[in-house]
């Protein structure tokens, strides 16, 4: 929900994987940012490089400790060639007739925890600077669209997760 996520060159990472997974066509830039921090931004870098980007960048607004994505999953994305940039986030998206051209973005300090239990970022005020960019992909806040379910299945965390038996994993329905 930031500025200029309507440009072309703008999308969003399931939407990305998808269409990489299913063998359609996808128009990449050379320079790619992602934003987000868990194992859908890291699996939108690490296409992206595939799919021959030069540069691609995660931006994430916390530490690595905070990260929902492993360890493990950000050392596989930094051995292929992707740029981790922790305590960044993006203000807005900048374009230039209609198509992405550069991501402004600010520095950040973490704070008190929040509900999530992670530290809260906190935004540095005057530290912002732009990154070149020709396309972005956001990969924040996706969640299951669980409505076909009609409200039958058990969920936990916020509606977040679903509730299985540990053994089978199957739910209550």
């Amino acid at each position: 929900n930031i500025p200029g996520e309507e440009l072309k060159g703008t999308i969003d990472s399931l939407t990305f994987l998808r269409s990489v997974n299913l063998g359609q066509p996808v128009k990449l830039g050379s320079k790619v940012v992602v934003i987000g921090g868990g194992y859908t931004a890291i699996d939108s870098a690490r296409t992206a490089i595939r799919l021959g980007a030069q540069q691609v960048r995660i931006l994430y607004r916390r530490t690595a400790e905070e990260m929902p994505a492993s360890q493990a999953e950000r050392q596989a994305a930094i051995e292929e060639g992707v740029e981790i940039m922790y305590l960044v986030s993006p203000v807005k998206i900048i374009g230039r007739d209609g198509k992405v051209e550069s991501i402004e973005c600010r520095r950040m300090r973490l704070g008190e925890p929040d509900e999530s239990g992670r530290r809260r970022p906190i935004p540095i005020e005057g530290s912002e600077f732009m990154i070149e960019a020709d396309t972005v992909i956001t990969a924040i806040g996706q969640l299951p669209d669980l409505t076909a379910l009609n409200g039958e299945i058990e969920l936990a965390n916020n509606g977040k997760t679903l509730i299985v038996d540990p053994v089978t994993l199957t739910t209550n329905i």
